[in-house]
């Protein structure tokens, strides 16, 4: 268990989302619009409110994809690009039709991009980045009336996983749009969904884990609530309240 406060050059910072960057573990605080990169037990911060390119507005998702890093800005419906530095590189505006406030992002393979409008209940995609975006999923008419979309992931297969916290199923597509299988699980209000080999990870703020086909386990959180969580080759980082909590998965977990 690592305690993030011990190593955080500002105590105002407070991340709520984190994602795995060649250089490092890149923390994101979304109430502060600011990103820090923890590297030797410091943390570069960077970013903040403004209207320069690499300002922040409103960001309430962040991808790390090959080298690079995106956020997604809610409020002026744009994703941001940096390098592993937090260098900024580019900015991309969705410009989609009637489409705004989008909460859910991920990348597949091909630099292609899924954005989960929740108040229309699609999925557009763009065909790599910056590039044309087009309606991919009507989630409303096609699959889940409810709009209760908690969390959505890509693994190497390009496969893209849509987790719903209502129903606790898991919905799962292939490139083409195509629904390839759905899945139930035994997890309470889950919240977050990650993919590992063939199989997916659930897991909820109470520290249930759940990989999909075996059965549910709890972990011990001390009080704590999971915020997000990655898995780094075979390792499952938690971040929980202020603190890392890292656990080695071993036929499962």
């Amino acid at each position: 268990k690592l305690d993030l406060k011990q190593n955080i050059v500002s105590k105002d910072f407070k991340p709520d989302k984190l994602v795995r960057s060649p250089l490092g573990i890149i923390f994101l605080d979304s109430e502060k619009r600011r990103v820090g990169v923890w590297s030797k037990d410091t943390i570069d911060i960077r970013g903040g409110y403004g209207t320069e390119d690499a300002g922040l507005f409103a960001p309430v998702d962040i991808i790390s994809n090959q080298l690079d890093v995106f956020i997604l800005d809610q409020t002026v419906n744009r994703l941001i690009r940096y390098d592993a530095q937090l260098n900024f590189i580019s900015s991309f505006n969705l410009d989609s039709d009637n489409a705004f406030y989008p909460s859910l992002f991920s990348i597949d393979n091909r630099q292609n991009i899924y954005i989960y409008y929740p108040e229309l209940n699609y999925i557009y995609r763009s065909s790599g980045f910056g590039g044309k975006i087009i309606k991919f999923l009507d989630l409303s008419s096609n699959f889940n009336s409810d709009n209760c979309l908690s969390d959505l992931a890509i693994n190497n297969a390009d496969d893209l996983a849509l987790l719903y916290k209502c129903n606790k199923t898991v919905n799962l597509f292939s490139q083409s749009g195509k629904m390839i299988r759905r899945f139930n699980t035994e997890i309470v209000n889950p919240l977050i969904i990650l993919p590992f080999n063939s199989s997916w990870l659930i897991i909820n703020a109470d520290g249930q884990i759940q990989f999909l086909d075996m059965d549910p386990i709890q972990l011990l959180l001390e009080g704590g609530k999971i915020k997000d969580a990655i898995i780094d080759n075979n390792t499952l980082i938690l971040l929980v309240n202020s603190s890392l909590i890292m656990y080695e998965i071993i036929n499962g977990i």
